[in-house]
């Protein structure tokens, strides 16, 4: 069976993390930490425990720059020329 972490030692666990990947997002914090995400969630919500900031959706992924609208930007990507 496995022991149930208290929330002092979720804390600890959480601190080391931020402590060894200084830029690790909030995700990644919750995820990698050794310990229940919902547990530390609400450790955060209750301002035990300071996470960073939730990323908005979409910054973290590299799909834009396939889908940019600028007609101008594209065209100085793929080297043509382009007349506004």
């Amino acid at each position: 069976m496995i022991a149930k972490k208290t929330d002092e030692e979720l804390i600890e666990a959480v601190s080391q993390y931020m402590e060894k990947y200084p830029k690790a997002t909030r995700n990644q914090i919750v995820l990698y930490a050794t310990g229940n995400a919902e547990r530390i969630r609400d450790l955060d919500k209750r301002g035990i425990i300071k996470l960073p900031k939730a990323l908005p959706k979409g910054t973290n992924s590299s799909w834009g720059k396939y889908f940019s609208l600028s007609v101008e930007n594209n065209a100085k990507r793929k080297g043509t020329k382009y007349n506004v």
